[in-house]
């Protein structure tokens, strides 16, 4: 089982990257879950599929779950039942879930619906699937200690930029912080230069690969089309065997 969190400055293509990867891994015949935990909430759409209720959103679920006597709630609530409803199955057979806002901070956010939200992702994390992937926001504090222990590897999506590899900085910080071991690096929209190369120098985690610049993504997006359709799948071959690799598989 390899479990995935995907993360990065906004704008970068992580959620193109995490739709591609889902796509790569389903064709190979792995069972595969993608969980979007970025408050865009645009990964259902890179992998063809619409119309999924962000878990957030149920409240009455939420309520019953969660919510107890005398303004009390329960920390760990059962969701097995919650996830499989509320997910949606794409065209490759990877299973799609929508985790909808999650207030950050660690574990020190204590309210009915980051308990339900977070049991959701431990649920998805210790349970599920032959392949996790999460599509999640630069700050990853919002996973918790306990949570992240059950990650595999954080995929950090730089580009060629400044602010991107402050970004990475910071992500790496966060990382280490709540316990997440491994970290792999892309970089995305690659346009070769001596300033990129300099930057890419920097780059101090293992180097998962590099995805060239390409019109086809912005193709993808402006028609609606998961980019795996469409664009060289090529570098995410690489990014692919890297990632298995260095987790040893």
């Amino acid at each position: 089982m390899v479990k995935l969190a995907v993360s990065g400055k906004g704008g970068v293509g992580k959620t193109t990257i995490t739709a591609i990867l889902a796509h790569l891994f389903a064709r190979d015949g792995y069972d595969v879950i993608a969980i979007d935990a970025d408050s865009a909430m645009n990964l259902p759409g890179a992998l063809g599929v619409d119309g999924i209720k962000p878990l957030s959103e149920l409240k009455e679920i939420i309520d019953e779950r969660v919510r107890g006597p005398m303004g009390t709630y329960k920390i760990n609530p059962r969701v097995d039942d919650v996830f499989e409803k509320y997910s949606a199955i794409n065209e490759d057979g990877v299973k799609v879930a929508v985790l909808g806002t999650i207030e950050k901070g660690g574990e020190g956010c204590f309210c009915p619906e980051n308990a339900f939200l977070r049991a959701i992702l431990r649920h998805a994390i210790f349970k599920k699937g032959d392949v996790l992937l999460l599509d999640m926001e630069a700050g990853i504090e919002h996973l918790g200690r306990g949570t992240a222990r059950g990650v595999d590897m954080l995929i950090a999506v730089v580009e060629p930029g400044i602010r991107s590899f402050e970004t990475l900085k910071r992500i790496e910080k966060l990382s280490k912080d709540i316990g997440i071991e491994r970290i792999g690096v892309v970089v995305n929209k690659y346009v070769e230069s001596e300033r990129a190369e300099k930057l890419m120098r920097s780059i101090e985690e293992p180097l998962l690969g590099v995805v060239p610049y390409s019109q086809d993504f912005i193709r993808a997006d402006l028609e609606g089309i998961p980019p795996y359709k469409i664009v060289d799948l090529k570098p995410f071959f690489e990014i692919k065997r890297n990632i298995l690799k260095v987790l040893g598989d």
